[in-house]
């Protein structure tokens, strides 16, 4: 809904809830508030994606790296490498064995020979649109009770926190 992959998706939507929901209780929360809140949905939240990747036989860092190839399609190498904060030859080694898994295939990139594309493979694409499918409905469930108003809300407010955070970036060049 929020964002296109699942796994940033259900990051994305638990810190959004928690930040919307924090800052209609609490308007004067301030920066330094924000980030120690994010920091601690972002622990919890990847501690269950990482139970959720072992389930499916899988490591957090391989989780993430499917998860940005499934987003972005084809991906050189370097751009995972440095998404993920990888080295290039420990990247090598993860890209080997999810190719061996047959999650990902990696193929020649043809505006640089030199450069190696990393691509989704059907196993992929089944398996994210199967968690994607299974993430709405639990995240249905998690929050049912919530008004539709507040989502609303939620949606909004995170999108002008966003824009903030865009303009700054902007700024500082």
């Amino acid at each position: 809904m929020i964002l296109e992959i699942y796994f940033e998706y259900v990051i994305f939507i638990y810190e959004i809830f928690v930040i919307v929901l924090f800052w209609m209780g609490h308007q004067s929360m301030n920066e330094i508030q924000l980030t120690e809140l994010l920091e601690a949905i972002h622990k919890k939240i990847m501690k269950r994606f990482a139970v959720f990747m072992k389930n499916q036989g899988l490591s957090l860092t391989e989780g993430i790296l499917l998860w940005r190839v499934r987003k972005c399609g084809p991906v050189r190498a370097s751009e995972l490498a440095t998404h993920l904060g990888l080295s290039p030859s420990t990247l090598t080694g993860v890209l080997d064995r999810l190719v061996a898994g047959g999650w990902l295939e990696r193929d020649v990139d043809p505006s640089d020979r030199r450069a190696v594309l990393v691509k989704s493979t059907a196993k992929l694409i089944e398996f994210t649109d199967q968690s994607m499918r299974a993430s709405s409905e639990s995240l249905q469930k998690s929050f049912k009770n919530l008004p539709v108003d507040v989502l609303v809300r939620l949606v909004g407010d995170l999108e002008a926190v966003l824009r903030c955070l865009e303009a700054d970036e902007e700024k500082q060049g």
